[in-house]
């Protein structure tokens, strides 16, 4: 993964390991939904020449080498297919679908994949002019320290190129709709990528970003790539993923390796992974999730709310709320909705629903996908034979078990 401000004024050799000149820009052809680079432009004693990519031995950010001597480049105009990605795009303002300025190109992301290099987004953050103006190392320490923005990356899927000029360039979408690169995207452009550049690119990413991206991965890539990642890098993305994702991620890893990760994560998120691994890989307690919300039935609604806001960040779903006793027995289930709609003084065990549809713990993956279906649930409590609650089945882990991957994959983001 790179950052086109980082590689521009590389130095750049030929095969003899003598300087050709400095790199000016990247030649890029857009034929492709990410455009990929054609072309190095290479400023040599005030002029330009042109390196075919093919030509490119080696591209890394402290420098680039070619199979080629450097007497044998020359210039050429650029074909109506390609243009100059920095002179094209690098601080144009970006203008949506209804006419209104968003902000400026600040950046331009690039990835690596096999022997092409694709651009895939543009940079919109403040954090992108430290890296233009060389002081990317204390735009690091400033985001290490939380209190410099991180980058915000927009998909080059939303760029309009035929609409885009030589003062703006345009989006394909208002900004009300505007997404930034979502982890499916990170996960689309990640299948392509050899096993080595993958980890690289993952070991680069945010914790919760790429363990977001990590679950949006095809099964068959997710063991190879956490194999190839530094045990603790692996063990801090286990962490940040949903238990039950994490939990049937990690069995398909070599038991050793498996033990030694979950002995590097948080003493809670390990016990509650070593409790999903217990149960048989297509039962109920192997698919459920222990991340839920949960709540005492004497306290008030004000109270449960709080409760609530308190676990948000941690469970799967709030939509459903569960009533539990000091003994995790589940006594009941009540909405969001139904806690919004009552005085905030009313006790939870007053409008709670009592003796909610449940399956147990050994219960089969038809029996959990029937239950869903039959009663409409958003979310299924898994209880075992004395009644205590041990995790839930979303509808989206319903969703799993009966599509196929390639048709998940169509349906629309509330059921990911």
């Amino acid at each position: 993964m790179f950052f086109l401000s980082k590689l521009l004024g590389q130095t750049v050799r030929d095969m003899a390991d003598k300087p050709v000149g400095t790199l000016h820009d990247l030649v890029v052809s857009p034929k492709q939904t990410y455009p990929h680079v054609t072309a190095l432009l290479i400023k040599r004693r005030g002029k330009r020449v042109l390196a075919p990519w093919s030509s490119v031995a080696s591209f890394e950010e402290s420098g680039s080498l070619l199979r080629v001597a450097g007497t044998k480049l020359s210039d050429r105009p650029l074909r109506s297919s390609e243009f100059a990605l920095s002179e094209r795009f690098l601080d144009k303002q970006l203008v949506d679908t209804e006419g209104r300025k968003v902000i400026r190109v600040n950046d331009i992301q690039l990835v690596r994949t096999g022997a092409r290099l694709l651009v895939v987004a543009v940079d919109i953050s403040s954090s992108a002019i430290l890296r233009r103006v060389g002081l990317a190392k204390v735009g690091d320490r400033l985001i290490k320290g939380g209190r410099s923005p991180k980058p915000r990356l927009i998909d080059w899927k939303e760029i309009d190129l035929e609409a885009t000029d030589e003062s703006s360039v345009r989006l394909t979408v208002p900004r009300t709709k505007l997404e930034l690169l979502h982890p499916a995207d990170i996960a689309d452009i990640a299948h392509e990528l050899s096993p080595e550049e993958r980890a690289a690119v993952f070991g680069m990413l945010e914790d919760e970003i790429a363990a977001d991206a990590l679950e949006e991965m095809h099964p068959s890539y997710q063991a190879a790539l956490l194999v190839d990642l530094p045990d603790f890098k692996a063990a801090e993305l286990l962490s940040a993923m949903s238990p039950d994702d994490a939990a049937d991620l990690l069995a398909d890893l070599p038991q050793d390796r498996a033990r030694r990760l979950i002995s590097l994560m948080e003493k809670e998120d390990a016990e509650d992974i070593r409790e999903l691994l217990t149960y048989p890989e297509h039962s109920a307690g192997g698919i459920m999730t222990t991340a839920f919300a949960q709540v005492p039935p004497d306290s008030t609604a004000a109270e449960a709310l709080a409760m609530i806001r308190s676990q948000a960040e941690d469970v799967e779903t709030v939509y459903y709320i569960y009533v539990v006793d000091r003994s995790e027995h589940l006594l009941g289930v009540f909405s969001l909705r139904d806690l919004l709609a009552v005085p905030d003084s009313r006790r939870v065990r007053d409008f709670m629903t009592a003796d909610p549809v449940t399956v147990k713990t050994p219960a089969s993956e038809e029996e959990v996908t029937a239950a869903i279906a039959k009663y409409n649930l958003l979310a299924l409590p898994v209880v075992d034979d004395e009644g205590v609650l041990h995790g839930i089945v979303t509808v989206d882990d319903a969703i799993d078990l009966v599509l196929p991957l390639a048709w998940k994959k169509r349906l629309p983001r509330i059921f990911h």
